[in-house]
Order: C-alpha cells, then sequence, then structure tokens
C-alpha cells in the first residue's frame, strides 16, 4: 500500500505512516528530517554492510528498494556516513554527472580518482537544492560504468516531483 499525504505533517506523522507501506518498515526519523516551514530537509545516508543482503546497503536498502521523495526547490542537507567495510561514494546523478551543484562526489571525480569516496568511519556532509523534477539515482559510482550504472547494487532513487512533502519509502 502506497501512502499519500497532506501539506502539513508532524515528523512522528511521517514516520507512523511509512510504516505500513511497501515490504519494509521504516524509521523515517532516523534518516529524515522535514523542515516544512523553512523548506529544507536533513538526510543521513549510511552505507553499511548487510549480511543477510550480502552487500553494502544505504539506510539498510539497495538495488533501488529505497524512493527518497524531495519537493521541487527544497534545500537538502545530506549527511553521509560510511559505517562500511570498504571505501564508499555517493551522489545525486543524472547521468554522467551530479543531478544538482553539491550533491555529493562528482561522477569524473569518483570513476577516476584512486582515492575517492570516504574511508570506513569517515563522514562527509553535502549541500544542494534540488532544483529540477526528476528521477535520479543515489549511487556510490566508484568505478562506475559508462551506462552511469553503479558497479556495485550499491544505489536507490531520489525522485524529485512538483509539490509535496519529503519522504522515504521502500
Amino acid at each position: 500500500m502506497k501512502s499519500k499525504w497532506a501539506g502539513l505533517t508532524a515528523l512522528g506523522m511521517l514516520g507512523l505512516a511509512l510504516a505500513g507501506c511497501g515490504t519494509q518498515s521504516i524509521n523515517a526519523s532516523q534518516w529524515m528530517i522535514v523542515h516544512p516551514a523553512t523548506k529544507t530537509v536533513d538526510l543521513k545516508i549510511e552505507s553499511t554492510y548487510s549480511s543477510a543482503k550480502q552487500a553494502n546497503v544505504f539506510d539498510g536498502f539497495t538495488q533501488g528498494h529505497l524512493l527518497i521523495t524531495i519537493p521541487v526547490d527544497y534545500h537538502v542537507t545530506m549527511n553521509f556516513v560510511n559505517n562500511g567495510p570498504i571505501p564508499e561514494s555517493i551522489g545525486i546523478y543524472d547521468h554522467h554527472h551530479l543531478a544538482f551543484p553539491g550533491a555529493g562526489e562528482p561522477y569524473a571525480q569518483v570513476v577516476t580518482s584512486p582515492t575517492a569516496g570516504l574511508l570506513p568511519g569517515q563522514s562527509q556532509s553535502y549541500t544542494f537544492t534540488a532544483s529540477k523534477v526528476g528521477t535520479f539515482i543515489l549511487g556510490d559510482m566508484l568505478n562506475g560504468d559508462p551506462d552511469n550504472t553503479p558497479t556495485s547494487d550499491l544505489w536507490d532513487i531520489v525522485k524529485v516531483v512538483p509539490s509535496g512533502v519529503p519522504s522515504f519509502q521502500s
């Protein structure tokens, strides 16, 4: 069952609404704090290793199973923490470019630099404005390929929509 929400949503209501959708319960308040009055959202993206999935994951998800929805013109602070066992990078990509200035590590840097990404235990914040409507890849593009597909399964979806409230869904 997919939930739709009206304009005014308290963070607790958001977490409660998300708990019933998709195939896995998400505690949205652990990963997203929404400030509707200022049109800002704070995201925490944590890379960890999932023994159940035998893969590194972003906030417990991989292979496009997490959908982050952000209304256009929202200002986003994305706090990336690498708690996995290997270096990881992050960005929100539109083909071979960052979808928005500041939305992670530039693709060209990540695929060519042997020192790109964050080592285990490191963190980095990225700040950007979701300035255009569309569907983008939130991914680790270390050693990415020409088709803009992460070489690992470490990718999910960011969808920027014309209006609404930011949300996390599986």
